[in-house]
């Protein structure tokens, strides 16, 4: 076939797909070689598109829906008809897209609210040449700088582009990505990808893909993975070749359409809250958290080029532990890094080990003759009230009122504050007391 670059959209309910489309079409340099694959989840009414100057021709359909190709331009472009009561997710939504590509030499996935460059097309393909002499498999991707349209209707383009980097853990021990801005002429190299901005050889649809299973939280940092594991290198860009509105809050949301009340109401089949629950279990597998399920036979494998342990040297995370590097962190975000020497230094690179000396009177505020307590119970948490310490002491034990407390933690969890409540046996418990951990010398250390 003629057409050499795939380009996968998935639209939710998306006022701006269309502008998306036409803005891809309008800035090419070659719009004749492009072939658009749109999962189109909507209400899904045609005329709205003809009214476009669009014509929708039935051509086949998948997974029951309805596939249209749409005439009225030079490209190939592909309608996939969702009806949005029927959405499962991102993944299932860009999985589709996927079933739709033709061996096409280049792959491009953005989001459905995007603007591009003039020559983008062409510009990001002599990019991804150029990086072919640092990596087999180069991936660019990154977060576009944004744009937004005024209520006069002007659009406003920012400037900054975002390399994609760690961010934090949630409770459920799940890394998540954010954007720092991009300070480089000449592209970067990373370890996570942004879903909504992908560009790659087109052999990455076939041996990567998008995995129907997942929802939504956990798309990025489990595609990156899958990437990684078959042998791609992403690279971050300087180069302002699209932009994308984020945020939109006034845009419909998947998971306000498909709520636990339109599940009652039989409006959808399953709401968004059961989804993202299966969803979650399957990013925990790709993590090597749990047991994959064997009733996941939908669900994206990683590859056989590099394994998981391998991305967590690269990219300075350790899954088990919900821990990163120091470095992962402010100011570096660094995220980037050459494998350790063994796993003795692996281990090492994720303990932050403290240890403070204590003055027990300062600490409780007790004047030197009070009467230590029978019993003193001792917390340590960190900033996210994770518990790192808890320890017992008796009076005995506290001797002459000096304790020292020392262990380790993660360097993205150190402590932060002490909890000490104190225990009389004439008297019962005392006031819980809470006071800051600080790497400086407090009042109540030793000195």
């Amino acid at each position: 076939m003629d057409k050499t670059l795939f380009i996968n959209i998935a639209s939710y309910r998306d006022h701006e797909l269309w502008s998306t489309v036409e803005s891809l079409l309008a800035t090419a340099s070659a719009p004749d070689k492009l072939h658009i694959a749109i999962c189109w989840q909507d209400d899904n009414d045609l005329s709205a598109i003809q009214q476009k100057g669009w014509v929708p021709v039935p051509v086949s359909s998948l997974a029951g829906f309805p596939v249209y190709r749409l005439d009225g331009s030079a490209a190939l472009i592909e309608l996939i008809a969702l009806p949005y009561q029927h959405a499962q997710g991102v993944g299932f939504a860009r999985a589709l897209c996927d079933q739709l590509y033709r061996d096409e030499q280049w792959f491009l996935q953005i989001d459905a609210h995007s603007l591009f460059a003039k020559d983008w097309d062409a510009r990001l393909i002599n990019t991804l040449t150029g990086l072919s002499q640092q990596s087999a498999k180069p991936l660019i991707s990154g977060y576009p700088p944004s744009y937004h349209v005024t209520e006069a209707g002007e659009i406003h383009y920012g400037q900054d582009v975002g390399r994609v980097t760690f961010n934090r853990f949630t409770a459920e021990k799940l890394p998540t990505l954010t954007s720092q801005k991009l300070c480089a002429s000449q592209p970067v190299k990373g370890s996570f990808v942004a879903a909504g901005f992908i560009f790659t050889q087109g052999a990455f649809v076939k041996e990567v893909g998008n995995d129907p299973t997942l929802f939504f939280e956990g798309e990025e940092i489990t595609l990156s993975l899958r990437a990684y594991s078959w042998g791609y290198d992403v690279f971050h860009i300087p180069d302002r070749l699209l932009w994308h509105h984020y945020t939109r809050p006034t845009s419909p949301k998947i998971w306000e359409d498909h709520s636990p009340g339109a599940q009652e109401r039989g409006e959808i089949s399953v709401c968004w809250l059961q989804r993202e629950a299966q969803s979650q279990r399957r990013v925990k597998a790709l993590l090597g958290l749990v047991p994959p399920s064997p009733t996941d036979k939908a669900a994206k494998a990683l590859g056989p080029t590099r394994a998981r342990r391998q991305f967590e040297y690269q990219c300075g995370l350790n899954f088990s532990l919900a821990s990163c590097y120091a470095e992962c962190l402010a100011p570096s975000f660094d995220c980037d890094f050459l494998p350790p020497r063994d796993e003795e230094e692996w281990v090492n690179w994720h303990r932050h080990y403290y240890s403070k000396p204590l003055n027990l009177g300062a600490l409780l505020g007790m004047p030197a003759a009070h009467v230590l307590p029978d019993k003193l119970i001792l917390h340590l948490y960190a900033q996210n009230n994770t518990r790192l310490a808890y320890r017992e002491f008796t009076r005995a034990q506290l001797g002459a009122t000096h304790i020292e407390v020392s262990g380790w933690s993660t360097p993205n969890c150190p402590p932060a504050f002490l909890r000490l409540a104190s225990w009389w046996q004439d008297s019962g418990w005392g006031n819980v007391i809470q006071q800051p951990w600080s790497e400086d010398e407090g009042p109540y250390c030793l000195l």
